[in-house]
């Protein structure tokens, strides 16, 4: 009888018996040697199981050792972990294209759980040359419920993904974080960039790359008296505007940081920006203060500037503040967005159609938190209200764009 009870304990602790009622999302179980916590981005933890099942119970990819460690930095520290994801070999999770490495997102600051797909589906009809696919799932870890989480194609260098020169192409990333990778600082800006590929940069692609961003910045800032600086021998006006766009769109003022700002450098080739990430902050009025640090708007802390669904976000972020002063450069930005305008205006009815497809699993996220996270950015407290919320501001900010583009333009 002992042995039997032990059994039914078991099988009850496995079954997914927690996950909400009437949902209708994929399932990624996690399970880790000796059921050991996920807490730290440093080092990954081998020998997991990871099994992803349909809305209806039907395992559709099992991996019976692959490695899972934490990723992020703030977020890292909330109790609901984001994690990263090693597999084997190239996998195609739940229709998206194969890939060895993946994230999942906790969305832990954002009561929407919306934000980094609404921007990355914006992010598709762009120019930026490749985006992360996504999908809502569920999350177990270890036999415990872990809520709703975003699966996202991981930001790298490889076939499907960011395709450059694995030798001569190099992807960066500007962000205030120190990483671990080769990292340099730009010449004028003292902007911080990490090199996130290849792994191990040598110090001459290292040392090249820093040169031709400081040979640009100089250019910039210090014109030459006998006529005007070829800037798009340097940068791509295309991918560039339409990221300065997409952020602006999104009320993302994360730049400023700098943060989570890919670009890239095929071989001998411009600088392009891209991928687009990081939009969990996004969509709200932020404070933020003289360094660029974002804070909460609820606290009106006196050093920081209120942005607000009418502010330009961005104005001064990169190399923006010189970018959107060059004639050049902002008739590029005007015609991108008459280009983008509609196909952006479209995305907002799919806002409604996603809060209706994750609410079952969202609400079941919000009574495991509740409690743990006391609205630090978020303006609205709840999953329905802040759903509802993206919505209108979304819509809102649409047209405010209209304006900025056009105040632009004229300056």
């Amino acid at each position: 009888m002992k042995k039997l009870a032990l059994t039914i304990i078991a099988m009850l602790a496995a079954a997914p018996t927690a996950l909400p009622a009437g949902n209708n999302l994929p399932t990624i179980s996690i399970e880790t040697p000796g059921a050991v916590a996920i807490t730290s981005a440093d080092a990954w933890t081998e020998g997991c199981r990871l099994k992803v099942a349909a809305a209806d119970g039907t395992v559709v990819f099992e991996a019976k050792s692959c490695q899972i460690k934490g990723r992020g930095h703030s977020t890292l520290s909330k109790p609901k972990k984001p994690l990263a994801i090693k597999l084997a070999r190239r996998e195609p999770l739940l229709g998206m294209a194969g890939g060895k490495r993946w994230v999942l997102l906790a969305d832990f600051m954002d009561h929407s759980r919306l934000r980094n797909r609404l921007a990355l589906a914006m992010a598709r009809l762009t120019l930026l040359r490749w985006t992360p696919a996504c999908r809502h799932v569920n999350v177990v870890l270890n036999g415990h419920p872990q809520g709703l989480y975003l699966l996202a194609e991981q930001v790298r260098v490889a076939r499907g993904r960011v395709e450059i020169d694995e030798e001569r192409g190099v992807l960066l990333e500007a962000d205030r974080y120190d990483d671990g990778d080769a990292r340099f600082l730009t010449a004028v800006r003292r902007l911080p960039f990490n090199v996130k590929s290849p792994s191990d940069a040598p110090s001459a692609l290292v040392d090249s790359t820093r040169r031709f961003i400081d040979e640009m910045e100089l250019n910039l800032y210090f014109p030459p008296k006998n006529g005007r600086f070829p800037i798009e021998q340097y940068l791509d006006f295309d991918t560039f505007a339409d990221w300065w766009l997409l952020h602006e769109l999104a009320q993302n003022a994360e730049p400023n940081g700098p943060r989570s700002c890919y670009m890239y450098r095929d071989g001998g080739g411009r600088l392009m920006a891209g991928p687009a990430w990081d939009f969990d902050l996004a969509f709200i009025t932020v404070g933020l203060d003289g360094g660029g640090d974002l804070r909460p708007a609820r606290l009106k802390r006196p050093d920081a500037t209120l942005l607000t669904g009418d502010s330009v976000f961005n104005r001064r972020a990169l190399w923006f503040d010189r970018l959107l002063a060059d004639t050049a450069f902002t008739a590029r930005l005007a015609m991108r967005w008459q280009a983008l305008r509609a196909p952006m205006a479209a995305l907002a009815d799919s806002i409604a159609l996603w809060r209706r497809e994750i609410e079952p699993a969202a609400l079941a996220d919000e009574a495991l938190w509740r409690g743990q996270d006391p609205a630090r950015f978020d303006t609205c407290a709840t999953f329905r209200a802040s759903a509802l919320c993206l919505e209108r501001t979304y819509r809102h900010r649409l047209a405010a764009m209209d304006s900025i583009v056009a105040a632009i333009r004229r300056r």
